[in-house]
């Protein structure tokens, strides 16, 4: 079964999210029904240079457990994008995603990430080097355009067909919106409409009712669902099953089970690191406040792990 079958199974998604889709996370999020996962953002400079690969390993560690997943590029060098690609088909990942979307300030001023959308030559130049790097699907990720007077999507949808990709992810909000105010479906829906190409709407799935809801709207081919998953990897199976949520309990048990995964795979760095996940997997308990700042206030893996099985212990559930 190819990958594009994989995903048209269960037809919703794990979103690259820097900072967060790390190996532990992507891994619950698999386990709670995401069809496929990205890793977080990954530049081109990195993954082309040996020692930056060792140095940075964490970025690239998979296990076959989470498969499909994707490997998520960023750059403006179409010559590196072929290395880096053919470096990730040889590391095992089942697809290559070029973004073409991100619209923070340092990946913007670099000519990579959405600023590509200002420069369909040179995007489609990293297209062709990408497609013609490897033998397994190519994706993009992109936005409506730079600005609300400015669509490129169907430009690009386009420049995506000619030249063999065969995933169009598109976030429907402009660069200049960043993830501020609403992402506009109807174009998801146009996109669908006029490409032959394997579509994935991005932009507001934020719970079971509205990822459903894109996905009747548009007729998108999946959904893709980002920060309304951090601490939350429920909204996958959520969606799946109408008559399932999760209780304080199982909330509590997952933080733990993310925990000692993040702690194995990034030792002490992970006590911190957790924190984020931690205040979205607490955020609708009693006296949530008081158990963030006790929680917080640990700075060591034993004793972590002991709050969080006394907090399940007397939780009220």
């Amino acid at each position: 079964m190819n990958v594009l079958n994989k995903i048209k199974k269960f037809p919703f998604v794990l979103a690259p999210l820097a900072g967060y889709t790390n190996y532990p996370f992507r891994l619950i999020c698999r386990q709670y029904g995401a069809s496929l996962v990205f890793t977080e953002m990954v530049s081109i400079y990195t993954i082309t240079k040996k020692n930056l690969i060792k140095k940075n390993s964490h970025f690239f560690y998979f296990s076959k457990k989470e498969k499909p997943i994707a490997l998520q590029l960023f750059g403006n060098n179409p010559d590196l994008f072929y290395e880096a690609a053919k470096i990730g088909q040889e590391m095992g990942y089942d697809i290559i995603d070029i973004n073409m979307g991100c619209p923070v300030r340092k990946v913007v001023r670099t000519g990579a990430g959405a600023n590509l959308l200002d420069n369909l030559q040179l995007a489609e130049k990293i297209v062709k080097n990408t497609v013609k790097a490897v033998k397994i699907p190519v994706s993009i990720k992109i936005r409506i355009g730079p600005t609300e007077k400015k669509n490129v999507y169907l430009d690009f949808n386009k420049m995506a067909e000619d030249n063999g990709v065969k995933i169009i992810i598109l976030h429907a909000r402009t660069r200049t919106q960043g993830f501020s105010g609403y992402a506009d479906w109807k174009h998801i829906e146009n996109l669908k409409k006029k490409s032959r190409l394997f579509i994935i709407g991005n932009g507001d799935a934020k719970d079971r009712n509205s990822a459903l809801k894109m996905q009747k709207e548009t007729g998108c081919d999946a959904v893709m669902i980002g920060r309304a998953a951090i601490g939350n990897p429920f909204i996958f199976k959520e969606i799946k099953n109408k008559n399932y949520h999760p209780d304080l309990k199982e909330k509590i048990e997952t933080a733990l089970k993310h925990f000692e995964l993040f702690y194995d795979f990034a030792r002490k760095r992970a006590i911190f690191e957790m924190r984020k996940f931690f205040g979205k997997y607490l955020s609708d308990f009693p006296y949530a406040a008081k158990i963030r700042k006790e929680l917080f206030a640990i700075d060591d893996y034993e004793q972590v792990k002991d709050y969080l099985k006394e907090l399940r212990k007397t939780i009220i559930l």
